[in-house]
């Protein structure tokens, strides 16, 4: 089995969108391959009728999607196939596991928080997913036109980003919600990317809100002014409250539908699922949480372990999830960091520190 060791995989200013693909997939060609093949697998397991035929059609649905949608970020896709060696099937099912698999239901969850204190805003996430992934981790710098830093993302090998930070202050990051409906779209990874690459937070709203989704997320948004959470699925759009940084507060979010629309769309959480219980502890704890080091805490809090905010809770389903890792940044300071694993039970813990200064102005 291939552990990546949770590298920071830099692109190249002077590259295209295809040569940063394609140099992405080289470097990292088996444990690519060695992904796509352990989620493929989980993808038959959990549906057995799921023939490779149908695999292959949904997946070219997504990626013709995906291209029309953001055709850079469709040619870095194609690059990623080109250096990894691997078909445009295999690549949406590496980018878009948690949404091609909804198509046809989840236990893959995380928590995010974003927290303001004397108009200082942190935010973070962890990472819930199937423990296999864990191993495949990984972190990005994303050149940033406009900008002399680049964009920080959370990642597996292969994928675009899973969420990010800009050197303008804002971040991006996602839960996901189980709900009816999903369709082919883009693949999720992308809209995170081109959402993220907005220069100020009014027009990454409007690109998430307009994006051509497959399946049901809450997205959080967040900068220097302002954090949001975002409850959207193929046919509804729902904003959830609002916090500026003008004022004390938090706000935070696990993998059930709390907007009063959404709820109707919401499929029934599996009673294996940890989502209520993640979210009463973090609205019991989160009231005390003011700093960097206290958000970090949060996230990796152990109260009523495994079913704790920081899970490892494996769940008797076919798709089980454990807290894989987290990120947070402090949005004012340009403080982030990044890991994998858990701090207190894992060997092959690994943390990341970057240093994005006060926010650019581009």
């Amino acid at each position: 089995m291939i552990d990546c060791g949770f590298p920071v995989i830099r692109y190249s200013p002077g590259d295209s969108y295809l040569q940063r693909g394609q140099h992405h997939g080289e470097q990292w060609r088996e444990a690519i391959a060695e992904l796509v093949t352990i989620r493929r697998d989980m993808m038959h397991e959990k549906n057995p009728h799921l023939t490779d035929e149908m695999i292959d059609q949904l997946a070219q649905e997504q990626w013709d999607a995906t291209q029309h949608y953001d055709q850079s970020l469709g040619e870095e896709l194609q690059g990623l196939c080109d250096g990894a060696g691997v078909t445009r099937t295999d690549m949406v099912i590496l980018n878009n596991y948690t949404d091609f698999r909804d198509i046809h239901l989840a236990d893959q969850g995380c928590s995010s928080v974003f927290v303001t204190h004397d108009g200082q805003p942190v935010v973070g996430q962890t990472w819930d997913m199937h423990g296999s992934a864990k191993r495949f981790l990984c972190c990005m710098e994303v050149p940033c036109p406009g900008f002399d830093l680049p964009k920080v993302m959370y990642s597996l090998v292969g994928c675009l980003g899973m969420m990010g930070f800009h050197p303008a202050g804002h971040m991006i990051g996602v839960n996901n919600i189980v709900t009816y409906g999903a369709r082919a779209g883009a693949v999720w990874p992308a809209v995170v990317r081109r959402s993220l690459a907005q220069p100020d937070h009014a027009s990454m709203e409007r690109e998430l809100v307009n994006a051509p989704v497959t399946s049901g997320h809450a997205y959080l948004l967040a900068s220097p002014a302002a954090g949001q959470f975002w409850e959207i699925m193929p046919d509804l759009v729902e904003p959830l409250e609002r916090l500026d940084t003008d004022r004390d507060g938090y706000l935070f979010h696990t993998n059930h539908c709390l907007g009063p629309s959404a709820r109707y769309r919401e499929v029934r959480v599996g009673r294996k699922s940890t989502t209520h219980i993640r979210y009463r502890l973090l609205k019991k704890k989160i009231v005390s949480v003011r700093s960097f080091d206290e958000v970090y805490a949060l996230l990796n809090d152990h109260e009523n372990y495994p079913k704790s905010i920081f899970s490892n809770y494996q769940a008797d389903s076919k798709d089980p999830s454990i807290t894989c890792g987290g990120a947070i940044g402090d949005l004012m300071q340009g403080k982030i960091r990044m890991w994998r694993g858990d701090e207190l039970y894992d060997e092959n813990f690994v943390s990341r520190e970057f240093n994005m200064g006060v926010p650019e102005i581009a």
